[in-house]
């Protein structure tokens, strides 16, 4: 990959006594300073011998900017920082706009999630839109520095942000001077010097706030002040990096294991295999089927919950109704074609014979069964045996009460009881159920009956959107991968067509589309007009593909605001140049969309509930 910065050289020709860097601009200078009569100051800049502190157990979003002209030595600087070495696996670098390779790159941390590095060039186009993003700005140079260092880092300091002064390859003034000075050459006193001439153009600003200043060989990049610098970066991004939520970044759902299976499939076929594999894996999530079945109780209360479960009223058309069925009966969720609501006949004859009854309802199609309790039911030694056979057969249920009936006799219930009203669904107790599912069900199978479920409450819609963002990742590595047309204006490559159905199908599962705003408005008396005022997002109004487009150029103007922790694990990233920055991009549309939405999808349930 090319490189904005050179690399480190067994005889780098900087060292000559006859190079520019070693006879004109800072040795001139230099060389005209008295040794002697320079008043040393004591330096708090640690040398050699610095020790860190482990590396903290806490994860934090810290953006560091390395700034500075062609040759300067960035990149080794990074590598040093980062612990890498030009030749490691790790120590490539993303490049944010692929077309222009002397242009910013991103260095991921590799064992702080969240904290990144970006080498930016220092040219014509001034990097001050990206050190504006930035928390700490370092100024390199292997020279003297400039009045366009110093504007820059006016610049930085006005916007509040931490700034240091990097001096690169003073191994090779060193050595010059070594070779001049002979006997009287002291080493202390020689960075000493250097120091202070080097800070001669930031005298000005010295005056209102000192200004770090770490020297660095080119050589032997980890010695001088990089540990000094290392340990002044990691306290800076302690006390100003903004916390990450691991939960809330959804990066518990990005198993260890699947990033194994992930980095085995592209070992073994390349990206093709790669995508395949993770179409696989999307495709199993979003083909997942729930069903649940309502057994026992009294029929009514039974179908007004089913009903409510449903979105329905009771009498609606397609709403369960009646008394216990001859054979179970599929109701489809309406919003979730692969889940369904079973309602189950009564034991009636085979009440003697709970295993057979459990046969002839195929029990073994449920994913999770919700048993009705009446006084009469739970005291019959026939219901007793029921629980205990579905204990036996390791069928997941809870059991549910009715509220109106007031005294239910203790029984072998191990299973934990709800005491639900049809008429008051959602309520504490059913959002009490929702919470024990959340526990009983796998993840997959718990997105699945979430997503079956109508917006009932706002804590229905955050459950909901938890459930989406489990595929978040997935879609966005997929579309940075299967990518093979580059967008028009936009400087990475994703599959425009897979972003713009998934954020139309969040659109629909939060029920921000016309057919679910006309079915909410029905049930509200609510006009549809004065709910879609409660819609702000973009794409909560209509997902285009001229509208995902226009965010993904506006996601790569993002720069050093990254999802530092899905980056941080996908290593296997690191080859596929671009495929980071791509997937950055993918996965910051999708997120930020999927979080509008359901802030859309909240403002239009609480207006429906204040018809006023």
């Amino acid at each position: 990959m090319p490189s904005t910065s050179a690399g480190r050289q067994k005889e780098d020709p900087a060292c000559t006594e006859e190079s520019p860097a070693a006879s004109g601009g800072v040795m001139e200078t230099f060389s005209e300073l008295s040794l002697k009569t320079i008043e040393f100051q004591d330096l708090e800049i640690e040398s050699e011998g610095c020790h860190e502190d482990p590396p903290p157990e806490e994860c934090w979003d810290f953006s560091v900017a390395v700034a500075g002209g062609p040759g300067v030595g960035k990149t080794v600087l990074i590598q040093a920082l980062l612990g890498f070495n030009e030749n490691g696996q790790h120590s490539r670098a993303a490049f944010l706009h692929p077309n222009k390779p002397d242009g910013p790159l991103l260095y991921l941390h590799p064992s702080h999630p969240g904290l990144t590095f970006w080498e930016l060039p220092l040219d014509d186009s001034s990097p001050e839109k990206w050190i504006s993003e930035a928390d700490l700005l370092l100024l390199v140079t292997d020279s003297q520095f400039t009045q366009a260092h110093v504007d820059l880092a006016h610049s930085a300091l006005i916007q509040a942000k931490r700034l240091c002064l990097v001096r690169t390859k003073v191994d090779c003034n060193m050595h010059t001077l070594k070779r001049r000075m002979k006997e009287e050459y002291s080493r202390v006193e020689v960075l000493s010097a250097l120091r202070t001439v080097i800070l001669q153009p930031f005298n000005d600003m010295a005056k209102k706030e000192a200004i770090p200043l770490f020297l660095v060989s080119g050589f032997e990049p980890y010695k001088l002040d990089v540990p000094a610098l290392k340990a002044k970066i990691e306290k800076t991004s302690r006390e100003l990096g903004r916390a990450l939520c691991l939960a809330q970044q959804g990066y518990e759902v990005i198993g260890y294991e699947e990033i194994a299976e992930l980095q085995s499939a592209l070992e073994r076929g390349g990206i093709s295999e790669m995508v395949r594999f993770i179409q696989s894996s999307l495709d199993s999530l979003l083909d997942t089927r729930f069903d649940l079945a309502l057994m026992g109780g009294n029929p009514g209360f039974r179908h007004s919950v089913l009903n409510s479960l449903r979105g329905l009223k009771d009498g609606e058309d397609g709403s369960a109704h009646g008394g216990n069925p001859e054979n179970p009966i599929e109701y489809a969720s309406l919003k979730y074609p692969k889940a369904s609501l079973w309602d189950l006949p009564g034991m009636e004859s085979l009440e003697s014979q709970p295993k057979k009854y459990l046969e002839s309802v195929h029990i073994n199609r449920y994913d999770f069964t919700l048993l009705f309790l009446t006084p009469w039911q739970e005291a019959s030694s026939s219901y007793t045996s029921l629980v205990l056979e579905l204990k036996k057969e390791r069928k997941k249920s809870v059991f549910i009460q009715d509220c109106e009936d007031d005294e239910m006799p203790p029984g072998p219930r191990e299973n934990e009881v709800f005491v639900l009203s049809s008429a008051e669904i959602p309520g504490p107790e059913f959002h009490r159920l929702l919470g024990y599912l959340e526990k009983k069900l796998p993840s997959h199978k718990l997105r699945a009956f979430m997503l079956s479920l109508p917006n009932l409450s706002a804590e229905v819609i955050e459950k909901k959107k938890e459930a989406l963002s489990q595929e978040v990742w997935k879609v966005a590595l997929l579309s940075s991968l299967v990518a093979s047309v580059p967008v028009p204006g936009v400087a990475i490559a994703c599959d425009l067509s897979l972003l713009t159905a998934r954020l139309d199908t969040y659109r629909q599962e939060l029920g921000l589309d016309a057919d679910s705003l006309a079915n909410l408005s029905h049930k509200s008396g609510v006009p549809v007009s004065k709910l879609m005022l409660e819609i702000q997002s973009p794409a909560g109004k209509g997902v285009t593909r001229e509208l995902v487009q226009k965010m993904l150029g506006s996601a790569t103007g993002i720069g050093l605001e990254v999802a530092g922790v899905f980056l941080h694990r996908f290593p296997l990233l690191g080859p596929l140049a671009t495929g980071g920055i791509a997937f950055h991009a993918s996965y910051l549309i999708l997120s930020r969309c999927l979080e509008a939405m359901a802030e859309d999808a909240q403002r239009v349930l609480s207006r429906a509930q204040s018809p006023a």
